[in-house]
């Protein structure tokens, strides 16, 4: 399936560039592909993704500089190098215990295909939708959709890291470090200084409403957040209610918990871009 959503955004960015961008745009599309190609390979031979995910993002990499610019660009590089810092931190401290199918996704050492998408799949689409109709409301949907990524995998990654007690979100009881809709005191806090870093981008925007896009970036980055638990604590004890795709490597869990990144970082950036677009 993530093949496919290669296919479809590599066939945006050659159309929109062809008939839709101009010479400006030329210039930074074609630097966000190059940039992009740099990062995608240090990433790979740094085992921070798969060989599968190369393409994902070297795609979705051009998509950010070329269709929403630098800033955006730069939040983008922050979510992924500070997630896959912390993920590895973990990975080398031996906190996580590899026995415990419900954690499998947090211990893929590098990220695949899917992941990249579920976590990029509507920080894209918000950047096209803003080349297009140059409206500030898909801007501020990306960097929230941005923040909900970043404060979700902060939540985790340091949630896990030395954990204290972990309860479920729906109904308090206490459950193992890590597991999908579990929160802690130190996953809540790192969940609200994920959001809180995202957000801090904005400032350097040129936005007329700065503060304003600032809170709303911060506070749909956190709900987003808690809302990837709230899901994750419904389905996750759920017998296989969803198909895993035959190209999928990894198990149902892991491939649930993409499932629910997306939907979370979606429904964040989607109320972003709709309160940002009643409020200015």
């Amino acid at each position: 399936m993530y093949r496919l959503i290669n296919y479809l955004f590599g066939f945006i960015v050659i159309y929109l560039f062809i008939l839709e961008a101009g010479m400006y745009d030329h210039t930074r599309i074609i630097t966000g592909l190059i940039l992009s190609c740099i990062v995608a390979f240090i990433a790979f031979f740094g085992n921070w993704i798969t060989l599968d995910a190369i393409k994902g993002v070297i795609i979705f990499g051009t998509i950010v500089l070329g269709f929403a610019g630098w800033i955006v660009a730069a939040a983008t590089i922050f979510f992924f190098v500070t997630g896959s810092l912390l993920t590895r931190r973990n990975r080398k401290s031996g906190i996580i215990d590899e026995n415990k199918q419900s954690l499998d996704h947090h211990l893929q050492k590098r990220r695949d295909g899917y992941q990249i998408w579920a976590n990029g799949f509507w920080v894209a689409i918000f950047c096209i939708g803003y080349f297009l109709f140059s409206l500030e409301g898909f801007l501020v949907a990306a960097y929230a959709a941005l923040a909900t990524a970043t404060a979700d995998t902060w939540a985790t990654e340091i949630g896990t890291f030395e954990p204290g007690k972990t309860k479920l979100i729906t109904t308090f009881r206490e459950v193992e470090p890590g597991r999908d809709g579990g929160i802690s005191l130190k996953g809540t806090l790192a969940t609200i200084v994920g959001a809180l870093a995202i957000a801090l981008f904005v400032i350097a925007g040129d936005f007329m409403f700065g503060f304003q896009i600032f809170i709303i970036v911060f506070v749909f980055g956190v709900f987003g957040s808690l809302t990837d638990s709230v899901l994750g604590a419904l389905l996750t004890d759920k017998n296989e209610i969803i198909n895993v795709p035959a190209d999928f490597s990894g198990s149902y869990s892991a491939y649930l918990n993409s499932v629910i990144n997306w939907i979370s970082i979606g429904f964040s950036g989607l109320l972003a871009l709709f309160t940002t677009q009643l409020m200015f």
